[in-house]
């Protein structure tokens, strides 16, 4: 595996080790930052929502209009700081 590979895969393993630890169907507002790794952070967290393990009411208050289209993008519920 190249470097970049297993760089990318350490990210999507940290984003997704995070969501798994702070994100549950009680979360009704989650502050979405910004950067490469939130790419992943969005796809575990549409994978929960489509297991149903998410608040149906889930609102992603984004810190920025890459990561807030990125939300918007997976389906799931956004906002952003100046809302």
């Amino acid at each position: 595996m190249s470097p970049a590979n297993l760089i990318e895969q350490a990210k999507r393993s940290a984003a997704f080790a995070a969501v798994d630890k702070h994100v549950n169907s009680t979360v009704r507002v989650l502050g979405v930052g910004s950067g490469s790794t939130v790419v992943y952070a969005a796809e575990r967290l549409v994978e929960l929502k489509k297991q149903g393990k998410l608040h149906p009411e889930l609102l992603c208050v984004s810190t920025s209009f890459q990561s807030k289209q990125l939300i918007v993008d997976a389906g799931l519920r956004a906002s952003d700081l100046d809302e």
